[in-house]
């Protein structure tokens, strides 16, 4: 078992000093590169999706990660172990992205230190929790494989969750959750006098994972709300084996959402849902477990024009005509809501409220040429990780012989 790193701001020079001489002091490895089978949106841990900590929780200049007479110490680290990984893990996979499926190209240059920050769950708060190390023999094999290659990636790991712990971020107090309906006030993590922001969504429990959907966002009368990458924390009610009282979510479920939300609104937070099965959330107890929600930003914001939103023209007709066919009926397949239930991609096809959906549906739609939207075609020309229609043509026509439903 890994120790936590513990960080203190008397210990944190030290053990960066000691880190970055033990990861420099360590030979380049030369092994055959190793491809990942996952898709091109991220990497699966050994304990699937489900990690706080990206980028911007560290600073960009200044703080704790600068070294003053040149790049920061965990940037060194990284260039000690570059080659290392473009050897094991990049070339056509991790670094080209040529290899099929196509895999997440977290070294890809010019600067692959920037892309694999810039990557989902690869450098966390809890070095642990890292897909880098949390990635079982797939396509290629895991870093566990090579203990010397290991031994460096978790050197580098380890100062940059040290660099990410040294910063704070705003953030809402540890909250119980219940089965079913949850209300949270966000108050307390909003910046720049913004108060009033609520987060509202359905929390349950499946074979211990939990899952939090229908993800809703109120911002208060009269404030547009900005919201940057929420970060969801289990707290426990004691220390874990590992010595841990809080676990992030290491797949960073939320790292794409950047939304501004009108004042006097109520919106979906993106993307909607979020199930946490990464290594220590399962299972998760309402009983004793807790969570609080770090933002990179919380704050006032500005929606830069206010259009009144469109809503489809005839939700009966939607629900009758091409429901339907969106979910499997009318020869049309896949079943598109095997994927887009819950709101993946801002879909919710599952959802009873059918003027919801249809008013989702027409946002995807253009209205001057069907046949060129997005949502016809991501699932006829592609890419789509869930794969292609059987009939481009049906499908097509599917929106542009119902457009009276939407416009």
């Amino acid at each position: 078992m890994l120790h936590r790193y513990v960080v203190g701001e008397k210990r944190l020079a030290s053990h960066r000093v000691a880190a970055l001489s033990a990861g420099l002091g360590i030979a380049l490895l030369v092994a055959a590169g190793a491809c990942a089978d996952d898709s091109a949106n991220g990497l699966l841990s050994r304990g699937g999706p489900g990690g706080v900590g990206s980028e911007d929780r560290g600073p960009a200049d200044g703080g704790p990660g600068v070294n003053n007479s040149g790049p920061p110490a965990e940037e060194l680290l990284f260039r000690a172990v570059e080659g290392d990984l473009e050897q094991q893990c990049g070339k056509k996979c991790h670094t080209d992205g040529t290899y099929k499926p196509l895999p997440p190209t977290f070294l890809a240059g010019p600067d692959a230190y920037k892309s694999v920050k810039a990557q989902p769950g690869a450098i966390v708060a809890d070095y642990y929790q890292s897909v880098l190390l949390q990635k079982g023999p797939h396509a290629g094999p895991a870093i566990s494989v090579d203990p010397t290659f290991e031994a460096k990636v978790i050197a580098w790991l380890k100062m940059e969750a040290a660099v990410i712990q040294a910063m704070k971020r705003p953030t809402t107090d540890s909250t119980s959750l219940v089965l079913g309906p949850n209300d949270l006030d966000l108050s307390k993590a909003c910046v720049g006098g913004l108060t009033g922001v609520h987060l509202t969504f359905d929390a349950a429990l499946t074979g211990g994972v939990l899952s939090l959907t229908k993800l809703m966002i109120a911002a208060p009368a009269g404030t547009d709300v900005h919201v940057y990458k929420p970060s969801f924390i289990r707290v426990l009610s004691k220390r874990d084996s590992a010595n841990r009282k809080e676990i992030s979510d290491s797949a960073e479920s939320f790292s794409n959402t950047d939304q501004t939300v009108p004042g006097g609104a109520i919106t979906v937070l993106s993307p909607g849902s979020a199930f946490f099965t990464a290594a220590g959330w399962v299972p998760f107890d309402f009983a004793s477990d807790k969570v609080r929600i770090e933002f990179a930003k919380l704050e006032p914001g500005k929606v830069p024009v206010l259009e009144k939103p469109k809503i489809c023209k005839d939700v009966a007709g939607f629900t009758a005509k091409v429901l339907p066919s969106m979910k499997g009926g009318g020869g049309i397949s896949p079943d598109c809501a095997s994927c887009h239930g819950a709101g993946l991609a801002g879909l919710s096809l599952n959802n009873a409220n059918q003027s919801l959906v249809c008013t989702q549906i027409l946002q995807n739609l253009n209205e001057t040429d069907l046949g060129k939207s997005l949502l016809v075609t991501k699932v006829t020309a592609g890419p789509h990780t869930g794969g292609l229609v059987n009939n481009a043509a049906n499908w097509a026509n599917l929106f542009i012989a119902n457009k009276s439903v939407f416009f």
